[in-house]
């Protein structure tokens, strides 16, 4: 069924609203990143890179959620609902890197874009997979610091740590599947697992 234009304006705008906050958070973050040692530079843009992309599904998820418990509209709850995609983000970064994929939409994947940066050393591919996966852990902190100063009440994010704790639990089970078909299934054969359920308020 097709959604009206009206709502289809309306996760337009929602969708620019997460796209800034993640856009000019990574921005701060990475330029920090760069001010305590330049050559992290190749991370740097990385990490802007993997937070640029994305439909918004998961930020929309976590929103729409708040809104039908009758919460009101807010750059918090957006800044917060934002974070939902740097969990994202630093899951994918991980997921190509256990199945080995070289593209995602479109670009080098992480661990093939930061080869250039590693080329000099004695094994540039395992020094740049070594790159991508602290790119995707740095990507995984970000997500909790864009959460915790979002702006929410103190009293709602304290209710929601349990739930980050059940978030990284299900996220390792997920990418423990995508490792075993990947080290079971022959490339051409492989097929992608279905993405994590959104089963908790």
């Amino acid at each position: 069924m097709a959604l009206p234009m009206s709502e289809w304006a309306d996760q337009a705008a929602f969708k620019a609203r997460v796209d800034q906050v993640l856009h000019q958070f990574a921005q701060r973050e990475a330029d920090r990143l760069v001010d305590i040692d330049a050559e992290l530079a190749p991370v740097a843009e990385q990490l802007q890179v993997a937070t640029a992309h994305g439909k918004r599904l998961r930020a929309a998820f976590c929103y729409w959620g708040w809104r039908a418990a009758g919460q009101p509209d807010g750059d918090a709850v957006v800044r917060a609902a934002a974070s939902m995609e740097l969990v994202h983000a630093a899951a994918a970064v991980h997921a190509d890197l256990v199945d080995r994929s070289e593209v995602r939409h479109g670009l080098p994947s992480v661990h093939v874009a930061l080869r250039g940066a590693t080329a000099a050393g004695p094994r540039p591919k395992a020094a740049a997979r070594s790159l991508a996966m602290l790119v995707g852990d740095l990507l995984m902190s970000w997500a909790g610091q864009l959460f915790t100063t979002s702006g929410l009440p103190a009293a709602y994010l304290s209710r929601t740590r349990p739930l980050w704790a059940v978030l990284a639990r299900e996220l390792v089970e997920h990418l423990k599947k995508d490792y075993d078909v990947a080290s079971t299934v022959p490339r051409s054969r492989r097929w992608t697992p279905p993405a994590p359920r959104v089963p908790h308020p």
